[in-house]
């Protein structure tokens, strides 16, 4: 800032609460980091000292700032579960029939993002124990579902496609057909769990979307002048 001549004015003093703050932030950002590397590498189980240590904090600031390794696991997992929609989604921004967009959809979220969705589906089931924990898995697929919702719409509908129910209950069937299958892959194994191509498979098949429309292509011709 400067003052009425032009100068530059000294900062304004930083306050002990505003310093504290901003000291939160950054600790938490760091727990939350260090907690997603580490969930990813050894799952649930990854213990308190490890997150804390490779975030260069203190155990007991995971109980100080999430109450719990369990809160910290299911934040962990909304937050990682919603950036795999969204890179799932640019992925599939360039492709020019509905067969390419629903296969890079599916290929993503069970292929690179497979960990990311595989964390959210344990972390479900660890709500089903945990319900005070619940509005963060709810909350997260509310998100997820209004954004497929918005693409269905942004895409699929307008190809033709004669949808057998809403458009937010095909968005949840995807999504619940995506988790099933990530729980699957996730149990049996790459030996023995679906391979992207049946993936892709199942969802075309959940969706009901008719042999005709998936070959239609998603950009909108516009008349020449």
């Amino acid at each position: 800032m400067t003052d009425k001549f032009g100068a530059p004015m000294p900062p304004e003093p930083t306050t002990p609460n505003r310093a504290s703050r901003t000291s939160g932030k950054a600790t938490r950002s760091a727990l939350l980091h260090a907690a997603d590397a580490a969930f990813r590498e050894l799952g649930e189980t990854a213990s308190v000292a490890l997150i804390s240590e490779r975030a260069h904090t203190f155990p007991n600031q995971v109980t100080y700032y999430f109450g719990s390794k369990e809160q910290l696991f299911v934040e962990v997992a909304c937050a990682a579960v919603l950036r795999a929609g969204r890179h799932a989604e640019e992925s599939a921004s360039a492709a020019a029939t509905v067969r390419e967009y629903a296969a890079t959809l599916v290929t993503t979220l069970l292929g690179p993002e497979a960990r990311s969705v595989e964390m959210f589906t344990t972390a479900m089931l660890l709500v089903s124990r945990r319900t005070d924990l619940r509005d963060h898995i709810t909350g997260t697929l509310r998100t997820l579902h209004e954004r497929g919702a918005e693409a269905l719409m942004q895409t699929l509908v307008r190809t033709g496609w004669q949808l057998r129910t809403s458009i937010e209950v095909e968005a949840q069937a995807f999504w619940s057909a995506i988790f099933g299958l990530a729980v699957q892959k996730s149990a049996t194994g790459d030996a023995f769990g679906p391979t992207l191509t049946d993936a892709v498979t199942v969802i075309f098949t959940n969706l009901g979307v008719p042999e005709q429309i998936l070959d239609s292509p998603l950009t909108i011709e516009r008349p020449s002048a």
